[in-house]
């Protein structure tokens, strides 16, 4: 009985076991839905990770394939490797061989206030509302004084109420050389002679980065933002010429035209992604712009991330410290497509000849320095109180070296003062300054290093400072952008570029503004520090992965690397082979933010059998920048 018993439980239990395993056999449906294929493979290609975020030249790993899910980067490897995850559902792009970047990083543009400057162009109906716009020229001071005379009593003799006159003078091109800045620094023209003038009329002058106020258009400001119209709150809030010039038509027009303003900045900005642009960092002036950018993130409109700086407790403040002391820390907050990236003054100097700068130059010339941080100073105050604040401090515009000597001091002695800003500490907060027009000398580069300094260099400085060395020294050139010596010293670098006629169609490559690094030479072929040339790598790592440190999200974009935004470029050509000649003519076919595709290239749409989208630039393949006239 017993021995039945046990043959037949062995029975039954082998029963069991061969049923298990037969089930186990047959295929098993699982829905599509709860199986997380991607959403798009690209493969085929020379996809650059840019994942050597080393300061050297090595690019890290380079794959044939990239898969897609969600808004994020799910597997890379070989095509095989990659390919064998396709769904059902998985769109597939053969790139034949072509060249795959991440997004590419500007970590200092002006690309919202070069979509307002084209809306009001051609709409300047719209905008004569609040103010006419008129330019005055003349070959001496006479014939601008009589210029803006004719302004004021005749154009404007019956403006509309609140009717602001905007009256620029020359400039002399962008190189800041022109009779107007010296009309303005040499007070031809003054408030009182302003006033007498235009005693109601608000009138702004301006030959950037000069600018001249009546009293009618001092207080008209000032009381738009709540401000006592005092000379006192006057020299402290309104400190930069931008102010203005980016926030008066912003202020005024569009604080009762949100949804015209936010749908003019999403057009900009495809536009700026159609040059392969995925993230780029700035300051914001004008305070409806970022009620406007906030309309795009809600709606989930946003073309291109933008990490921006805080310039709010310094446009037309007068209390720049105490709004420092009260902010708290805000560098990180905001979600994937726009977030802040610490606090600035914007400029702490101004353009040539209102640089802030250690160089010996002739008395005229140093005596319109114009150093807006110096020792003790609001600005100081300010700075000081943002990092006692634990605030990370963006310098976002800087052409001098002094003033960066001011930076570094103020640093250094909040270290001195709390124990709790250790090296560390401070290194963790990277501090950055912008722009490289004449700094940094080479005395400062262990200090920079030392703090974790991330300098972000404008190519086209090698066409704006090229002037300036009749003033300050030949021997100076190796001032202007000298970012091999920085890489070299340990300082991390990165690239900016303005590509400011973009948003009309027509525009030069991005490439063709950065290639200018490599080769030295700016637009009239003058070989600036030639010494200070880098490579082709160096430069492609200072607008991808060195970049993604400025803006903070180094563990998001930057880089091709599973787990981060599906954020790339599909090149018309090979970048990194290329003669180096013809990289100016290298431009983008795609661009991906987030794995949707922003801008497709119609040449390359009927290849990839899809619809063409975005702004199709009509590109060129080289720079032209305005050197102006009356120089130094």
């Amino acid at each position: 009985m017993r021995q039945r018993f046990l043959q037949t439980a062995m029975a039954l239990f082998f029963a069991i076991i061969l049923g298990v395993v037969a089930r186990a056999q047959q295929p098993v449906t699982v829905p599509v839905e709860l199986v997380s294929y991607p959403d798009l493979i690209i493969y085929n290609g020379k996809i650059m990770a840019m994942n050597d975020a080393t300061l050297t030249p090595a690019l890290g790993r380079t794959v044939q394939a990239l898969a897609v899910h969600g808004d994020r980067i799910q597997f890379m490897g070989t095509n095989d490797e990659v390919l064998r995850f396709a769904g059902p559902q998985t769109k597939k792009l053969d790139l034949k061989g072509r060249t795959v970047i991440p997004g590419m990083i500007d970590t200092h543009s002006h690309m919202h206030d070069h979509t307002i400057q084209l809306w009001t162009r051609n709409h300047r109906q719209e905008v004569e509302s609040v103010m006419k716009r008129f330019s005055v020229t003349g070959k001496n001071f006479g014939e601008l004084t009589h210029g803006i005379e004719v302004v004021v009593k005749e154009n404007m003799a019956h403006p509309l109420k609140g009717q602001w006159a905007w009256i620029d003078l020359p400039t002399g091109g962008s190189s800041g050389t022109g009779i107007g800045i010296q009309y303005l620094l040499k007070e031809e023209m003054d408030r009182k002679k302003l006033d007498a003038l235009a005693p109601t009329l608000p009138v702004f002058v301006l030959s950037h980065p000069s600018m001249l106020l009546n009293t009618a258009a001092r207080n008209a400001f000032l009381q738009l933002y709540e401000v006592e119209p005092t000379d006192e709150n006057e020299r402290a809030a309104l400190t930069m010429d931008t102010t203005l010039v980016r926030s008066l038509v912003v202020d005024q027009y569009f604080r009762s035209h949100l949804d015209v303003l936010a749908d003019s900045l999403e057009e900009g900005l495809k536009h700026e992604a159609a040059a392969g642009l995925t993230t780029f960092s700035s300051h914001i002036v004008g305070l409806r712009i970022q009620d406007a950018y906030m309309r795009l993130v809600r709606g989930g409109r946003m073309p291109i991330r933008f990490a921006y700086a805080d310039r709010f407790c310094q446009q037309v403040e007068p209390d720049m410290a105490g709004c420092f002391a009260r902010k708290g820390d805000v560098a990180g907050l905001g979600d994937k497509y726009f977030w802040n990236v610490g606090v600035t003054l914007g400029g702490i100097d101004a353009g040539p000849p209102q640089i802030c700068t250690t160089m010996e130059a002739p008395k005229e010339i140093k005596d319109q320095e114009r150093c807006l941080l110096q020792p003790g100073n609001d600005y100081a105050k300010a700075m000081h109180a943002a990092l006692m604040s634990h605030l990370r401090f963006v310098v976002n515009h800087d052409y001098g070296d002094k003033t960066i000597d001011y930076v570094m001091d103020i640093i250094e002695q909040v270290m001195k003062e709390d124990p709790v800003f250790t090296v560390e500490h401070i290194r963790s907060l990277r501090p950055t300054a912008d722009h490289c027009g004449f700094y940094p000398r080479q005395a400062q580069l262990p200090r920079m290093k030392n703090l974790g300094m991330i300098i972000s260099c404008d190519s086209m400085f090698l066409n704006r400072s090229a002037p300036w060395l009749k003033v300050y020294g030949f021997d100076k050139a190796n001032r202007i952008a000298p970012i091999k010596s920085m890489i070299a010293g340990g300082v991390m670098t990165t690239a900016e570029a303005e590509l400011g006629r973009i948003e009309t169609g027509t525009s030069e490559t991005l490439h063709a503004q950065l290639a200018h690094l490599i080769t030295r030479k700016n637009d009239r072929g003058e070989m600036i520090a030639p010494e200070e040339a880098i490579d082709r790598n160096t430069l492609m790592k200072m607008s991808t992965v060195w970049a993604s440190y400025y803006v903070i999200k180094e563990k998001e974009v930057g880089t091709l690397e599973p787990g981060k935004y599906a954020d790339f470029v599909v090149l018309n050509k090979d970048y990194f082979t290329i003669p180096e000649a013809e990289i100016g003519s290298v431009f983008p076919f795609m661009t991906v933010l987030g794995g949707k595709t922003i801008v497709l290239r119609d040449e390359y749409a009927k290849e990839a059998g899809m619809p063409a989208a975005g702004p199709q630039i009509k590109f060129s393949f080289k720079t032209e920048y305005d050197f102006g006239g009356g120089e130094q």
